[in-house]
């Protein structure tokens, strides 16, 4: 039985500058940096040689999981991906004031697919969002909930 959801996870390509875009940027908070390798990882992404760079951010009491793979070399994320492609995924963040924070994100390069908007029908009716892009282009989503 599923009791909870432990964290998400990115695989970026630069994690020094992710951590400028999630870290600087957004504000979440470090919680581990560390390199892993080892058979214990290899048996568990099956791929053997496999070393990374894990970071650990916490926002709240979520985390987001950042890795960049040493080894293997990976695929670059393709640059047509589009939010209906199998596979693809987004984190939702949750801000205080979602109409400050895109003029601040906007502000300073951030590129968004419309400025924020309320969700209009079902159970998150009154809520607002707006998606935008971190540095490898993968989304992004700031949620703010009904006052």
């Amino acid at each position: 039985m599923i009791v909870g959801l432990h964290h998400t996870s990115r695989t970026v390509s630069d994690l020094d500058r992710s951590l400028g875009f999630y870290r600087d940027l957004l504000g979440m908070e470090v919680a581990l940096d560390a390199e892993m390798a080892g058979e214990m990882l290899e048996r568990e992404v099956a791929m053997p040689g496999a070393r990374l760079r894990l970071v650990e951010l916490r926002a709240g009491a979520a985390f987001l999981e950042l890795l960049e793979y040493r080894a293997p070399e990976g695929a670059p994320f393709p640059a047509g991906a589009k939010p209906a492609d199998v596979g693809a995924h987004h984190v939702a963040l949750l801000v205080d004031d979602i109409e400050a924070e895109h003029a601040r994100l906007a502000a300073a390069g951030v590129r968004f697919t419309w400025p924020p908007q309320e969700v209009d029908a079902g159970y998150f009716a009154g809520h607002r969002t707006a998606y935008c892009y971190d540095p490898d282009g993968l989304i992004v989503e700031l949620w703010q909930l009904p006052a």
